[in-house]
């Protein structure tokens, strides 16, 4: 048995042990010896081979050679040939074999000057040519690259003997990195596209396009290392698929495998896009040629046969019904679009409903790191008409309050009154912090809360404004709700009061002293005119929930607009994301005012505002697609809604929206020497699951495993002679086409020579310099003898028991 090791001293003339103390049980044969036996010495012997084994002896045996592992792919061309053929091997040429590396690997019993025909050179795949090497019975390796490789793959499958690396300089090489283009387009529309273009020097250049088999007129490129994003526009025509190929040529030779990519656009009549109070955004799209209906939230009616809808408001203008509809929508894929305004994301009480669960930004602002100290006393109306409903508008209120309790910080201060007339009227809780224990008993008196009496707001309203002008908060706030006639500056039986009640004034003089007021009418027979008046005149807002059942999403709204800064109201400098929708430049005219929100885990920044909150986002839900620009074309935006590129950018984003998902989709992008293929299984909006599909590409197949509902991933090689496209089937019927899409691999922009040096630490080799002459030692093997000492004394155990049975 042999195992690979570093040579180093023997011990006892190349005879070594792993357990040398298990010699010491050599020291039992004087036990054997005491009883003296016939039959003690193969007992002893039995014995001393059995301590042999225990030891773990091995003999070091001469074993390994050394094997040249050079990467001959198109990244590094010749380069490393070149380097591998200058190295002086001296005795370790005797016995050393070749391995050249590129999408496969294959021995060679020299170094060639140029790699064999048949090897495919346009990927590499080190970690297999590793592999290969040390299968064959390498004791060393060294590795001859640029290091351009997959690397998780590489260092994942490291061998066990030492690697030692000469790394070697890449070719210089211009390529078309990507081709971006839409998923689809209208008939007869003129699109968009970009060509990337990644140069390792600077270097004229021209770019050829092509658009359905029709050539464009060249584009002639100055370009600078680096990345250069080309732009060009097509027209499509009226169905099918629009082919499009860029080619590009440099006045040098190079390698051409890269110079080239391909897509397609697919064509297809877009349904209308609705747009809900929004008429800046609406004419911005007409402009762009996109087809708009200017709707009201009537018009959210299922189905929802639009493009995508676009909403500027309050939430309370929907059903919770018509919530739910816009959920669905875009979970079964359509595309939705939230704007900025005095009424959208938290002004317009969207936290917590069906629809911010697809957007992607919340309105829940406790991510933010200064927030002032709130004190806010919420003043509830317990009469006797709040237990009717169903269910009732008390439970209701009680759920709101609840919320709002949820939502407060730890030092925020939260108090509640109950009122009705008389001594119904009492302090729930009085101002206390929102600690965790401050919560669950605030939470315990909310569920406590009762009914009974009429309707009287003076006294509890005069005992919450004088609670809070105790305080030293930041911001003090009172939230009012009722649901029936104020009788305060009412006699009984309809007279008049000897001394009327003026709440409005009340909350005047509170507002003059730093408190505002907001007040909630609940039900048809609310007090709709003093309460809206109590709004105004305190500074606050007037609710009027003719639905009971909105009033929790009310309440947490108010909460959330009374006591953070949701409006950023200054100018601010849009900050530009990378993102593949649309490149905005670094230099961005400002916004004047815009929503504060907080950007979703799993959301794409696109133009971002100040302290992290997005300006404008998008995100992927279910089968649909969702937007938010928390600026308002109507009235905020400023010199950011007069820049001339915008029309253009919000359209890009829209017809994103609009992209509904093909029944059965696949992408497949490069990885090295392989493809990683994903396919999306829609039929009539849902998923389609556990079905049988193979991916094909260039006469191999592999079968695809579902790695989430409806989405299916495969892995296969790489070849250059799949002309770019891979064909997916089920059941002997191709389900769907994709082009290989993505960055080539190949030219990564990677830090090989670092990857490289990770590599011969990880496995105790060292980075050799080229003017270096090379010498290392081999491996030898190991020997292991124990297996053979067990062996043996098992034998002689048998033997003597045996021998004693016969003997006696």
């Amino acid at each position: 048995m042999l195992a690979a090791t570093d040579i180093g001293p023997a011990s006892l003339g190349g005879l070594s042990f792993g357990l040398p103390w298990a010699l010491l049980l050599v020291a039992a044969v004087a036990l054997v010896w005491r009883r003296r036996r016939s039959t003690w010495w193969l007992r002893a012997a039995a014995l001393v081979a059995f301590a042999g084994a225990l030891a773990q002896p091995w003999l070091s045996v001469p074993g390994g050679h050394l094997a040249v592992v050079v990467d001959v792919s198109d990244s590094v061309g010749v380069r490393a040939l070149d380097q591998a053929r200058a190295l002086d091997l001296g005795a370790l040429r005797a016995g050393s074999e070749v391995v050249l590396a590129a999408s496969d690997a294959v021995r060679s019993g020299e170094v060639p000057s140029a790699p064999p025909a048949a090897l495919d050179t346009a990927a590499t795949d080190l970690a297999r040519a590793l592999q290969v090497a040390v299968a064959n019975g390498a004791g060393r390796i060294l590795l001859v690259s640029d290091g351009v490789t997959p690397p998780e793959r590489l260092l994942t499958s490291l061998p066990g003997v030492p690697v030692d690396v000469l790394p070697v300089p890449g070719t210089t090489d211009v390529r078309v990195q990507e081709l971006i283009l839409p998923a689809q387009a209208a008939p007869g529309q003129t699109v968009e596209g970009v060509a990337v273009v990644r140069a390792d020097r600077d270097t004229p250049g021209r770019l050829h396009l092509e658009v359905a088999g029709a050539t464009l007129p060249p584009r002639e490129l100055d370009l600078r290392q680096g990345e250069t994003a080309v732009p060009f526009t097509f027209q499509v025509g009226d169905s099918g698929a629009v082919a499009v190929r860029a080619s590009l040529e440099v006045p040098f030779a190079q390698p051409t495998g890269n110079d080239q990519a391909a897509g397609e656009v697919a064509v297809r009549a877009r349904p209308p896009v609705l747009v809900i109070d929004d008429p800046a955004f609406s004419e911005l799209l007409r402009v762009q040629g996109i087809d708009v209906v200017e709707g009201t939230p009537a018009d959210v009616t299922a189905p929802l046969s639009y493009g995508a809808v676009v909403v500027r408001g309050s939430s309370s203008q929907f059903t919770g019904g018509q919530l739910e509809l816009l959920r669905a929508y875009v979970q079964g894929g359509g595309g939705l679009l939230m704007t900025g305004g005095p009424e959208s994301f938290g002004f317009g009480a969207w936290y917590r409903t069906a629809v911010e669960e697809v957007l992607p930004v919340t309105t829940d602002l406790r991510t933010e790191v200064a927030l002032p100290l709130v004190a806010m006393v919420m003043v509830v109306d317990r009469s006797q008409s709040m237990a009717s409903g169903r269910p009732a508008k008390i439970e209701l209120a009680k759920e709101g309050a609840l919320q709002v309790v949820e939502l407060a910080y730890q030092d925020d201060l939260l108090g509640l009154i109950a009122f009705s007339d008389g001594a119904g009227t009492r302090w729930v809780f009085e101002l206390r912090p929102a600690s965790e224990r401050g919560k669950r008993e605030m939470a315990q008196g909310i569920l406590s809360l009762g009914t009974s009496g009429g309707t009287v707001l003076e006294p509890a309203y005069r005992q919450a404004l004088e609670a809070l002008d105790a305080t030293e908060a930041a911001v003090k706030h009172v939230i009012v709700l009722s649901d029936g006639q104020l009788y305060d500056g009412s006699a009984p039986f309809g007279g008049q009061a000897a001394t009327p009640s003026d709440l409005a004034g009340m909350a005047r003089d509170a507002l003059a002293r730093g408190v505002t007021t907001s007040t909630i009418a609940i039900g048809e027979a609310a007090d709709f005119v003093r309460l809206e008046e109590i709004a105004t005149a305190g500074g606050g807002r007037y609710y009027a929930a003719l639905d009971a059942s909105t009033l929790p999403r009310i309440f947490t709204n108010e909460a959330l607009t009374a006591t953070r800064a949701l409006l950023v109201d200054e100018p601010t400098v849009p900050q530009a994301r990378p993102n593949p929708l649309f490149a905005f430049p670094e230099a961005l005219p400002p916004v004047d005012a815009y929503v504060a929100t907080s950007l979703k885990a799993d959301a794409q920044e696109l133009l971002g505002g100040r302290g992290g909150e997005p300006l404008l986002a998008t995100r992927r839900a279910g089968l649909g697609r969702t937007a938010a620009l928390t600026t308002d074309l109507n009235a905020w935006a400023g010199a950011f809604g007069a820049w001339p590129e915008l029309p253009g950018a919000l359209a890009t984003l829209t017809r994103w929206l609009q992209a509904r998902p093909a029944g059965w989709s696949a992408t497949a992008v490069r990885e090295g020497a392989e493809l990683v293929v994903t396919l999306d299984a829609v039929e009539n909006g849902d998923y389609v699951n556990n079905a049988r599909v193979e991916a094909r590409h260039a006469g191999r197949s592999a079968p695809l495993e579902q790695v989430a509902p409806g989405r299916y991933r495969a892995r296969l090689p790489w070849s250059a002679a799949g002309g770019g496209e891979v064909v997916l089937a089920s059941e002997g019927e191709v389900v769907a086409r994709a082009r290989v899409s993505g960055p080539d691999p190949e030219y990564a922009d990677l830090d090989g020579a670092a990857l490289l040096a990770d590599v011969a630490e990880r496995t105790g080799g060292r980075v050799v310099r080229p003017e270096e002459p090379y010498a290392a030692s081999l491996t030898t093997a190991r020997l292991q003898l124990w297996p053979y000492l067990a062996a043996a004394g098992l034998a002689l155990f048998m033997l003597e028991l045996v021998w004693r049975r016969r003997v006696g």
